[in-house]
């Protein structure tokens, strides 16, 4: 079936969904005088396993009865998420439809997000059960409003809007995803999207996601600590935040770690013998700036770790 219509329409022209598929439910049967019943969930299951959202697109123009199908069957597991990208970028043999993607993500976000009164400041994770987590995951719920900060932060789909992509972000973060802290502090440490830079936010968001466990972000606002950049020098806290990150396999914060042995700094004593075993932890995973340290610290390192050299063979 899907051969036979696919063809009579050229691949570079894919196709789009009728007008009649925007108009609400009501509104089509008042003008069509028809009610739509939707496809038994057991039979969409199965349409949805071998046609492509191209084909749903075609259904739709055959009968009446197919005006909702791809609504309906975007309503299966993660098919909305995937319809909702395909008709974002224009794949899967349909035409590019950002409102009516925006749309699906809308739906699958299942909050409502508003510039009125947005505040940058950090706001910590709510307090989720590991059961609502995991119905939020498989909802895709988290990973829509982060697209949605995305097409609003690069216009994409629709007209960039600077705030409002920070505010789906800080909404992601809110609602479960540590990454959603870590990128907003690299949006204003770097000044992405053309959000000014603002080192104090930067610095803020980075401790609240390092205190929520995420690894880099633990690093970052070591650095942060250590070079006085959005909050106060301190060489001790810098020391403890990046021994946590060493901790958790953070390589180049096994490097830090070891510079300060070899400085004194952060209240450690001076110590090239210490110094040394944290540059070949980070040597072992592929440090280049630990290696350097270690030939530099070879009459050290070769009483320390002997054969280091061969073992990593520098």
């Amino acid at each position: 079936m899907a051969k036979r219509m696919n063809s009579s329409i050229s691949s570079s022209n894919p196709p789009q969904l009728p007008a009649m598929y925007f108009a609400e439910n009501d509104e089509i049967n008042s003008r069509q005088n028809f009610i739509i019943e939707p496809l038994p969930s057991e039979c969409l299951a199965n349409v949805v396993s071998f046609l492509d959202w191209g084909d749903f697109a075609r259904l739709s123009t055959v009968n009446s009865c197919f005006k909702t199908i791809m609504d309906d069957a975007a309503q299966l597991s993660c098919q909305k998420w995937d319809l909702a990208m395909a008709l974002l970028n224009g794949t899967n043999g349909l035409e590019c439809n950002p409102t009516l993607a925006m749309k699906y993500l809308y739906d699958l976000a299942n909050i409502q997000v508003s510039t009125d009164n947005f505040d940058p400041s950090y706001e910590p994770m709510m307090e989720m059960t590991e059961e609502t987590q995991l119905k939020a995951e498989k909802s895709h719920s988290i990973i829509a409003m982060k697209k949605l900060a995305l097409c609003f932060l690069e216009g994409n789909g629709v007209e960039a809007d600077l705030t409002l992509g920070l505010a789906w972000l800080k909404a992601a973060h809110y609602h479960g995803d540590v990454d959603a802290a870590y990128e907003t502090a690299i949006i204003y440490e770097y000044s992405k999207y053309g959000v000014p830079v603002d080192i104090y936010h930067a610095a803020e968001w980075f401790l609240g996601a390092a205190l929520a466990g995420h690894v880099e972000s633990m690093a970052e606002y070591a650095m942060c600590l250590e070079l006085g950049c959005g909050v106060d020098q301190s060489d001790d806290e810098a020391l403890d935040w990046y021994t946590r990150a060493a901790n958790k396999g953070h390589v180049t914060s096994n490097f830090s770690v070891g510079e300060m042995f070899e400085e004194a700094r952060g209240g450690l004593p001076q110590s090239d013998s210490e110094a040394v075993l944290w540059y070949y932890k980070a040597a072992m995973m592929g440090c280049d700036d630990s290696k350097k340290a270690l030939h530099r610290l070879n009459d050290i390192a070769r009483i320390v770790l002997p054969g280091w050299a061969t073992t990593l063979n520098a």
